[in-house]
């Protein structure tokens, strides 16, 4: 089974309990970013990943779907 990045993002930043907006202002992107990327139509910056990881509280193989959460 394949898991996209996005789907794990929307996934925990709603576990969170975070707008897009909410996330995009902690990581210094736009809110259309943040959609772009939950909706699989753009992904992360490879300099977003570890911002991403440790906003979560998860581990790089956690956000990309490698291991569970």
């Amino acid at each position: 089974m394949e898991v996209m990045i996005g789907r794990v993002i929307r996934d925990l930043r709603r576990r969170d309990h975070l707008t897009q907006k909410e996330l995009a202002d902690r990581i210094g992107v736009t809110e259309q970013a943040v959609s772009k990327w939950e909706t699989d139509r753009a992904c992360p910056d490879v300099s977003l990943m570890v911002p991403l990881a440790r906003q979560f509280g998860v581990s790089l193989d956690q956000l990309f779907g490698v291991e569970a959460i």
